[in-house]
């Protein structure tokens, strides 16, 4: 594998990112129900996906974190780098460990071997997609959002905001073990410094 192929691997993976995320509230307007009884208003933050394109684009993102280890294996090895440390930074992040039990999973079923390679037997439920505020670390930040009838959601303070697919990762006796969002964002970085001490840029 050369470095294009490798850099055209990273691409995927910061597009399946952008794709469990939507900034865009005019793509999640509440829906208006009305029926001889009730008007009412339901807000989700879906952008019209169903259950299966949510797990979809939840497993695109784990499938294409987890394929990166062999692939930057082969390429530290063309390279003239140290393919030891692959499995090093593998090894040391638990994010990474955790995403490989998940990719295993959908390949192989539940459950992994021996608690799979983090040795807590992850798998992944209750896919959805769910607004998240992030406040500036200034002091004094402030977020909210509003909800109306037939309309984008309205933000206000300064607040980040984004929706984002995610799901809850459990044991095999459904203790939290963590939120996929946060896993993955870690486990890429853990490869993204990985890259960078491999003294390159993507």
């Amino acid at each position: 594998m050369n470095t294009e192929e490798l850099l055209q691997r990273i691409c995927r993976i910061q597009s399946s990112i952008g794709a469990v995320e939507e900034t865009d509230p005019n793509k999640l307007k509440a829906a208006v129900i009305i029926t001889d009884k009730i008007t009412a208003v339901h807000q989700d933050f879906r952008g019209g996906l169903n259950d299966a394109e949510l797990s979809n684009l939840a497993h695109m993102l784990i499938s294409n974190i987890a394929n990166l280890r062999n692939h930057l294996r082969t390429w530290a090895v063309n390279n003239g780098k140290d393919n030891k440390k692959v499995d090093e930074t593998f090894n040391q992040s638990l994010e990474l460990r955790i995403i490989q039990d998940l990719s295993n999973n959908d390949e192989h079923g539940y459950p992994p071997r021996n608690g799979g390679e983090s040795r807590k037997s992850p798998r992944l439920i209750d896919i959805n997609s769910v607004m998240q505020l992030k406040t500036q670390t200034k002091k004094g930040s402030t977020s909210g959002m509003t909800l109306g009838a037939g309309d984008a959601p309205k933000f206000f303070g300064d607040a980040t905001y984004k929706a984002i697919i995610t799901g809850d990762v459990v044991d095999n006796k459904n203790n939290h073990i963590g939120d996929l969002h946060k896993i993955a964002t870690k486990a890429v970085e853990a490869w993204g410094q990985l890259w960078a001490d491999f003294g390159c840029r993507n």
